[in-house]
């Protein structure tokens, strides 16, 4: 383990061009700089002047610096764990996890990993994060480009602006006066409202919106289901491949299950078939010129049962969501949705349509038959 410390300015700027493992950096009190190493020699390339520090660390470090210490990181190889650093923060590339706690400003490029963000003082800006963000307490406003995994956001005070989600999104108050709160998700989105919400929303679902809002009234125009809560000082706009929720703030975990489940069909197959596409893409990339119609009809034969899962599994899930929620609901006391129209003779000839064409087993047909019946 190699240790150096650095006397300094309580406002310093360090520069990590490249860390080569795990990164930890932590804000102190103390107007100094130390460096934790695991080489056995002085192997980190160093060069400090004016106040400024540059380095890369060749294996897992820890860096603890003033408090008010601007920091840029290049490429960390590792995760990456910043807490209590309140000057600007610049991450290029983290190619595990990062969290961050209690710091300034953000500006991030990309995670290749999960991404925590908490106690941000200022704004957290960001390009790409690819696996699932949770983000907690922004004073200024939450803007990314997209979130490959799911994205769960609480106490964003200067609003938010999400381009892309691939998963689900979970949005939790406050929704501060003035602000925009804005994401569009491949799966489900649901926000959560406490009582006193002032809110203007417009809502583009894939399937439909659910409201267990009390007094909330909803209005759909040309796609867009439109609603204001109190004075609607702030706009929440969300678009969703699936379902978009609508929830007390107030509301335990439990009173969630039903909400998780429902869309969960049409995510599957979104989801699936977004997989798929890919995979044809690619194997067409592969083929080149080759013109075997042998291979062709084996890629084709692949991704049509490919289809044919999806559907299936969408099928299954959706039944599951519908015997889950009436299984919480008669257990949590909450009174039954209204009875389902039964089914049309249009629904019919699809579930027998699918049986003739090899989709699903009649077995596998009785059991839709009677879902679409509210059995």
């Amino acid at each position: 383990m190699y240790k150096r410390t650095i006397q300094t300015s309580g406002s310093p700027h360090i520069t990590i061009e490249e860390c080569r493992g795990n990164l930890t950096v932590r804000g102190s009190a103390d107007e100094e700089i130390t460096l934790l190493v695991q080489i056995d020699e002085e192997e980190l390339e160093l060069d400090w002047q004016d106040e400024t520090l540059s380095l890369v660390l060749p294996d897992h470090a820890t860096v603890t610096c003033p408090t008010e210490t601007t920091l840029t990181v290049g490429e960390a190889l590792g995760n990456l764990s910043l807490d209590g650093v309140e000057g600007q923060i610049i991450l290029t590339s983290v190619h595990g996890n990062a969290t961050v706690r209690a710091v300034g400003p953000v500006d991030l490029e990309e995670i290749l990993g999960n991404f925590t963000a908490r106690d941000i003082k200022g704004d957290l800006a960001g390009q790409d994060v690819k696996g699932n963000a949770r983000v907690q307490g922004v004073d200024g406003k939450l803007t990314l480009k997209e979130v490959s995994g799911n994205l769960t956001t609480e106490g964003l005070n200067g609003g938010l602006s999400v381009q892309t989600v691939r998963g689900n999104a979970r949005l939790r108050p406050p929704f501060a006066a003035g602000a925009t709160y804005k994401v569009s998700a491949g799966g489900n989105v649901t926000v959560f409202l406490p009582e006193d919400a002032s809110l203007r929303l417009a809502l583009r679902p894939g399937v439909h919106v659910d409201s267990r809002v009390a007094g909330l009234e909803l209005e759909r125009t040309n796609g867009v289901v439109e609603g204001t809560i109190g004075a609607g000082e702030a706009t929440l706009e969300a678009a969703a491949a699936a379902n978009i929720s609508l929830r007390p703030a107030e509301a335990p975990e439990a009173f969630e299950v039903g909400a998780d489940l429902e869309g969960l069909s049409a995510q599957i197959e979104w989801q699936v078939n977004e997989a798929v596409a890919k995979m044809t893409s690619r194997l067409e990339e592969s083929l080149g010129q080759v013109d075997s119609g042998a291979i062709r009809e084996r890629v084709d034969r692949a991704t049509e049962q490919a289809r044919r899962k999806a559907e299936r599994a969408a099928e299954r899930a959706r039944m599951r969501a519908e015997r889950a929620e009436r299984r919480w609901r008669r257990a949590s006391g909450q009174p039954p949705r209204s009875e389902p129209e039964p089914a049309s003779e249009e629904e019919r000839l699809r579930v027998l349509r699918m049986v003739e064409e090899g989709r699903i087993t009649p077995e596998q047909a009785s059991e839709l038959l009677a879902a679409l019946e509210g059995e």
